[in-house]
């Protein structure tokens, strides 16, 4: 058997032949049918499942997600494992951290003229580990317009979708603006160094695994409080050395149940704050799930705030 030469563009393989002789037999009467499941498979896994819940949390934040390469021509990590014989010069180390590329990217998004800035990027990095093949790790990176305080933003509101508390304790980094820089569990945030891309520019970037690690297996239901909160403002002078975070965890632990919130919304230095110390103002939220709180009840619960960050701290009260 052969084929015309009017088919040979559509009749190449062994299914071809067999489809046509199938239509010589009644190929239209073969009834359209769908093979039998019964089980479902392709489920998300659970970091896949929290990837997709990242990006839909900074792109609600209002970042755009890039995409930028896994080649740089210079990364921080001493170690970091080099191509032998790469392309170009630009691309011959495997990245340690997803910050390079998206410094660059926010530097060429500037270079054209857009404006409001906000990039993120989840990408593998390639951790030196002594031997021939690097460790790969899923990194979330981020930069954006607006500094320390844009960049500290939409980490916590990460954390609060995902359920976990955030706690930042001051670090310090080469590539960071000095005094405005933060280490968390799963990685750092803070305010890249003015030499490295003119103007404030807030980054941060978190291991994914060491973040996911801590994401509750089931989130328990709390229920609406219905009675009224009562909202104070409190600002202590403290020592230069206090971080205002663990102000407000020593009061939130002082209070106990009542507190439902605490958040600090300023901290001054200058007249009339002697020389050494700085006021941390914190805007706190009494609240029962059973009763509408008095001012007295809020003055019992402020007292023990006062007296705990004294004992603490040395905390002073501003009147």
């Amino acid at each position: 058997m052969h084929v015309p030469s009017w088919r040979l563009r559509d009749t190449t393989r062994e299914i071809d032949l067999v489809e046509e002789v199938a239509r010589v037999h009644g190929l239209e009467t073969i009834p359209f049918t769908l093979p039998l499941r019964s089980a479902m498979f392709g489920r998300l896994s659970k970091d896949q499942r929290l990837r997709r819940l990242v990006e839909d949390v900074l792109a609600g934040a209002g970042f755009n997600e890039a995409y930028t390469l896994s080649l740089v021509a210079r990364d921080p990590h001493p170690d970091a494992l080099s191509l032998p014989d790469p392309l170009t010069s630009e691309h011959g180390i495997l990245r340690t951290t997803l910050l390079e590329g998206l410094v660059a990217a926010a530097r060429h998004n500037v270079a054209v003229g857009n404006d409001d800035i906000a990039l993120f990027e989840i990408a593998r990095v390639y951790l030196p580990t002594g031997e021939e093949l690097p460790e790969e790790r899923w990194r979330l990176g981020a930069v954006c317009e607006g500094g320390y305080l844009r960049a500290k933003g939409a980490v916590e509101t990460l954390y609060e979708a995902l359920g976990i508390e955030l706690r930042l304790e001051r670090t310090q980094a080469p590539f960071l603006h000095p005094g405005k820089a933060a280490k968390l569990e799963a990685g750092w945030l803070g305010e890249l160094h003015p030499a490295l891309l003119e103007g404030e520019w807030g980054v941060a970037e978190l291991d994914l695994s060491t973040l996911f690690d801590q994401v509750p297996e089931r989130v328990a239901y709390e229920d609406v409080v219905s009675y009224p909160a009562v909202h104070q403002d409190l600002a202590f002078v403290v020592g230069e050395d206090v971080l205002a975070g663990d102000l407000a965890a020593a009061a939130r632990e002082a209070a106990g149940p009542e507190l439902r919130d605490v958040a600090i919304f300023d901290v001054y230095r200058g007249e009339p704050i002697p020389a050494g110390k700085k006021s941390v103002a914190l805007h706190v939220s009494f609240q029962s799930p059973e009763r509408t709180l008095s001012d007295e009840d809020a003055r019992a619960i402020r007292e023990r705030i006062v007296a705990a960050l004294a004992e603490k701290f040395g905390a002073e009260l501003r009147a």
